[in-house]
């Protein structure tokens, strides 16, 4: 299902479409990560996908996920501010606009099982675990493993496979070492 995602063009796409598959893609990545044993709240039943509350296309995302099932538990999608802890988060979302703050913020949760997926050219080596990118006229990402790995999150090999690239570094600057496929 996420190869179709993948497929996706959005060339002639507007941002509204574009972070409507990136959406898509954030369900599917949920699928295919597990967290620690404890860290998802089993009398909950739900997983908090966490935005900032100034996020332009938090609508977007919003419409295309809250509510989705996935497994036994329910998504939600959580609007922070920006003194708000991230306590309690399980997927974090940074969008290219979070680039000026983005680095204190990966620091913030560094070691925490939360999955942070971001956009700007610099969230891999700033500490996050799923970058996007445009690729021509696809969405694709690449995954930083030594971050998941730090986060006690486990990322299925499928979407390993998925990735445009995995690379093997801490982030937050230290040194590196990556490969791709």
């Amino acid at each position: 299902m996420l190869g179709c995602v993948m497929s996706q063009s959005v060339d002639a796409q507007s941002a509204a479409e574009e972070y409507q598959v990136k959406a898509a893609f954030l369900f599917h990545f949920v699928q295919l990560v597990e967290w620690p044993a404890g860290t998802l709240d089993a009398s909950d039943r739900s997983i908090s996908l966490c935005i900032f509350d100034d996020e332009p296309h938090r609508r977007e995302l919003e419409n295309t996920i809250e509510g989705k099932v996935v497994g036994m538990r329910v998504l939600h999608v959580r609007l922070l501010d920006q003194r708000q802890d991230i306590q309690g988060c399980n997927i974090l979302f940074l969008s290219r606009d979070e680039g000026r703050r983005q680095a204190a913020i990966l620091r913030s949760v560094h070691d925490l099982p939360v999955l942070t997926v971001g956009e700007t050219d610099t969230f891999l080596a700033d500490g996050g675990m799923i970058h996007f990118h445009l690729d021509g006229d696809k969405i694709r990402f690449d995954i930083n493993a030594a971050g998941a790995d730090a986060s006690h999150l486990r990322i299925s090999a499928r979407l390993l496979l998925l990735a445009t690239s995995v690379t093997h570094t801490t982030g937050i600057g230290v040194g590196k070492e990556g490969y791709a496929h």
